[in-house]
């Protein structure tokens, strides 16, 4: 069931995250997870814990569901991310219909990004495997020196490289417009984000931008609808349904 609103047809720019809206994720996160806990002597056999490890960033897990210390969760981070990179990132099948949908919104003349918590360079191996490139103009995430981005920093940088993109310009010195007058709220007001946790949808919401829960990922209806979901899709080819 899809909420009842109407989305502005003239929405051009879609920003989608990664980890349970394109891919189905927690196959490779799980197995890393488990990889770093071992190390502190953790051993995590219970599925409904584990899954609430799907969803928030790796600091917050790693301190509220296992207790591990300030000075432990870089480590595990680091253990976490050796593991992953290290091929478990290959175990995240694309959600099926995805694909086709993303092929059909580019077709339509929409302008697709992947604006996720995962760090970049990670993402951008998730896409390359997948090749995601078809549809994707780019892969906005936190780098290195700037890990603890939020979600609406994340759209935010989205939005400028939109900017960048229309202007045909790398000048990003204007703190809120570029040369040309283009301001963030611009490409706010044709934007949609769309993610399955209540973290996407409430920086959508703040940056008043429209925002698409995907109910088929790691997210409940309740904590989408709860965050302000504009709409609700059930499935993949909901999202097209709604834009289309």
């Amino acid at each position: 069931m899809l909420l009842p609103c109407l989305v502005n047809s003239m929405n051009k720019y879609i920003f989608l995250d990664l980890d349970g809206t394109i891919t189905q994720s927690e196959f490779g996160i799980l197995a890393s997870a488990k990889y770093a806990l071992s190390r502190f002597g953790i051993e995590e056999n219970d599925p409904e814990r584990q899954r609430k490890f799907l969803g928030p960033p790796l600091t917050v897990s790693f301190r509220e569901l296992y207790g591990l210390s300030e000075e432990d969760i870089p480590k595990a981070i680091k253990l976490y991310r050796e593991h992953y990179a290290g091929g478990a990132y290959k175990d995240a099948p694309l959600y099926e219909g995805i694909e086709e949908t993303l092929r059909k919104l580019k077709e339509d003349g929409k302008i697709l990004y992947i604006v996720t918590s995962k760090p970049k360079y990670l993402a951008e191996k998730v896409a390359e495997h997948f090749q995601l490139e078809r549809f994707i103009t780019e892969v906005i995430g936190p780098v290195e020196e700037k890990q603890k981005a939020g979600k609406e920093d994340l759209i935010e940088e989205a939005a400028r490289r939109v900017i960048d993109l229309l202007n045909d310009s790398s000048d990003e010195s204007a703190e809120d417009t570029d040369g040309k007058g283009l301001s963030l709220s611009d490409i706010y007001k044709d934007t949609v984000m769309i993610g399955d946790r209540c973290y996407d949808i409430e920086a959508a919401k703040k940056l008043g931008v429209t925002s698409i829960g995907a109910l088929y990922g790691y997210g409940t209806r309740e904590e989408l609808e709860e965050a302000g979901a504009d709409y609700i899709a059930e499935t993949p080819a909901d999202i097209y349904t709604i834009l289309a």
